[in-house]
This record gives structure tokens, sequence and C-alpha cells, in this order.
């Protein structure tokens, strides 16, 4: 079985939980934007982009800072985690 990369960077889905945390849960969807970047759907009631290093952008729905910090922690992960998937790649 073939995997695509660009299969694993189009689409990504994570539930995770800040920590330490209040107890929110954050569900997230990551898909790439069209004119660059990455468009992240957070608990599907706000959508951002994001372009790296932290450089996040609020596009619409609920706009608060704990929602953006916990999205530049999840999405440095996303990051590292898509660095891992295509060096493991080329071995």
């Amino acid at each position: 079985m073939r995997i695509n990369i660009d299969d694993e960077w189009a689409n990504s889905f994570y539930v995770f939980q800040m920590n330490p945390s209040d107890g929110t849960k954050y569900t997230v969807h990551v898909t790439p934007a069209q004119y660059g970047g990455l468009y992240v759907i957070v608990n599907e009631n706000s959508l951002w982009r994001w372009h790296g290093e932290g450089d996040v952008k609020f596009l619409c729905g609920n706009d608060n800072r704990y929602t953006k910090k916990a999205l530049i922690q999840i999405m440095t992960y996303h990051d590292a985690r898509m660095v891992q998937i295509a060096l493991e790649a080329t071995e």
C-alpha cells in the first residue's frame, strides 16, 4: 500500500485538551487553504488560517485568546508531525 504524503497533509483531525486546562476539549480540523497556509476549524465554531511559526489569523466565528493559544499549541505539534511523516517516507 502506498501512502500519499499529500493526503496526510491535506486533512488532519485532532481531539485534545491543553494541560493545565480548565477542562475544555478541542476538536481541530486542518485542511489546505486555497491561497496558502492551512485552514483550521476549531470546535466547529471558529475558522483560522495558519502559516506556521505561530503565524495565525482569525477569519470568522468565535474569537478568543484561549482558543488562539490552544490553536498555536496543536498546530506546532501538527507541523512537527508532518515533518516526521515526510522524513519517514523518504527512508
